[in-house]
């Protein structure tokens, strides 16, 4: 054998579990090889060492001990059964919450209707853009608020800023939701 053996069969040599052909052609290969002679030996003698000194099968000690404990560390690990819960002293005031608070959903209801159902011509200004005030950074700047007079639009007036230069293309169009109501927006063409 002129050929080194692949790793399975030196593998199988070192262990003692090569047969037939295979195992001749490797001890012939082998004769030229002493350092894995002595290095089959070592290891022969090692797994000779080890069943001399190891029992193949270990009892444990006290297997009846051991099982108790498992037994014993599993039950601690089951969570504590949850206590019934006690009756209610009395049932009566159980059913009559649904009823009150329906209706008390009703009367709520009814109410916000009996609001929003005002003359909406009789309301000049929101009281909300009454009380408005508009933050602007700049101090030089006055920030004024008004609703038009037909109440489509609220307008906010800002006093001391530079006028809109003429050159400055405006675009508009009405918008996707109402679509009496025009947006504008601004932007600059290079």
């Amino acid at each position: 054998m002129n050929t080194p053996p692949d790793e399975t069969t030196l593998t199988l040599w070192m262990d003692g579990e090569l047969e037939g052909d295979d195992l001749i052609r490797m001890e012939a290969w082998a004769k030229d090889h002493p350092e894995l002679l002595a290095e089959r030996d070592a290891i022969s003698a090692l797994s000779r060492s080890i069943q001399d000194n190891i029992p193949a099968s270990v009892e444990p000690p006290y297997p009846d001990f051991f099982n108790e404990r498992i037994l014993h560390a599993i039950e601690e690990d089951q969570p504590a059964p949850e206590p019934a819960p006690a009756p209610s002293p009395s049932g009566f005031w159980k059913w009559l919450v649904a009823p009150v608070a329906a209706g008390a959903m009703a009367i709520c209801f009814y109410l916000g209707t009996q609001m929003q159902s005002g003359n909406p011509a009789q309301a000049t200004t929101s009281p909300v853009l009454a009380t408005s005030t508009v933050y602007t950074p700049d101090s030089s700047v006055e920030a004024n608020i008004f609703v038009s007079g037909n109440e489509e639009a609220t307008v906010i007036v800002l006093e001391g800023l530079d006028d809109i230069p003429d050159d400055l293309e405006m675009v508009g169009g009405p918008t996707p939701k109402n679509s009496g109501k025009v947006m504008v927006n601004t932007g600059e063409y290079y």
